[in-house]
């Protein structure tokens, strides 16, 4: 297991025990306070279940945490931060305000601070191991565009890198979002193509940009009757350049969602981490493939 998918599983682990904290704290405030306060007070339910709402907030904000594979070491810090400022404020509870809890108040808070301890230290251990993918991604919204851009060295030649770029059978065997891609007809400027989707669901696009070894582009028919996703606009460039010790590719891709500011904006935030995803992996697939060329 990569020090990555450790790191998501303990923070999958703290989502799942901090959900659990905050359900029975929400649902159970009013029978908890008699056992965990001295003397409880009456706003105590309350308190407590307000605890327990944040709890699952929290829960929440880890679990979408956890599902990103490319999660990098600064996030998972900012949760052993969060954790430890939990724990610090259980030893502070305990050491100072003791008379506050029952017996079994003091068990209940010292155990808690142990399991979030248990979480915080996994998590250090396993995101100071984390390495960040080689490709440099950046998604952003421009004026109600989507921009997501992609760049990646590649130890190969560029003649292999644009084989393998225009290779557009091929794509879909690099791309997880593409399960089919067909050449419809023409070559270079021109060139239709057809895309399927890992559903069955297709387009297609016709290349408007083309530089022989250089870069190439498509622009995407949206306005087609079928086509399946909440795009007004899309389009992509490929570009490939030499380097050093080798060369480097990268991929643009600008797309309009559709709908007014706020839903363009609703989805940009939803889908900026899939983006990502897609670019980081397809980038390293591609660049596998190119390497394994250049040696063939």
């Amino acid at each position: 297991m990569t020090a990555t998918s450790t790191a998501r599983l303990f923070l999958k682990l703290n989502s799942q025990y901090s959900a659990l904290c905050g359900v029975v704290l929400v649902f159970a405030a009013g029978m908890l306070a008699p056992h965990l306060f001295a003397n409880p007070v009456d706003w105590a339910p309350l308190g407590l279940r307000s605890l327990g709402v944040g709890l699952l907030g929290f829960a929440a904000a880890l679990y979408l945490l956890a599902k990103n594979k490319f999660i990098t070491k600064g996030a998972v810090i900012e949760i052993v931060v969060l954790d430890g400022l939990w724990v610090l404020g259980s030893v502070v509870l305990v050491a100072f305000f003791a008379n506050i809890f029952t017996t079994t108040g003091i068990a209940v808070v010292t155990l808690v601070a142990m399991v979030v301890a248990f979480f915080a230290v996994m998590q250090h251990a396993a995101s100071s191991k984390i390495e960040q993918p080689i490709p440099v991604v950046d998604v952003r919204l421009e004026d109600g565009t989507l921009i997501a851009t992609v760049k990646r060295t590649v130890n190969a030649p560029t003649k292999a890198v644009w084989d393998v770029m225009t290779d557009h059978p091929a794509y879909a065997e690099v791309a997880d979002n593409i399960s089919k891609v067909e050449v419809l007809s023409g070559e270079g400027l021109g060139m239709k193509r057809r895309c399927y989707g890992p559903k069955g669901e297709s387009w297609e696009e016709t290349c408007d940009l083309f530089e022989p070894g250089q870069s190439y582009g498509f622009v995407i028919h949206t306005e087609a009757e079928d086509y399946p996703y909440p795009f007004a606009e899309l389009s992509g460039r490929w570009r490939v350049e030499p380097r050093q010790s080798g060369s480097e590719f990268d991929i643009r891709i600008v797309a309009k969602p559709k709908g007014n500011a706020l839903a363009r904006w609703l989805f940009v935030m939803m889908a900026k981490q899939q983006f990502k995803t897609i670019l980081i992996d397809l980038a390293d697939a591609w660049a596998a493939r190119m390497e394994n060329e250049r040696r063939t």
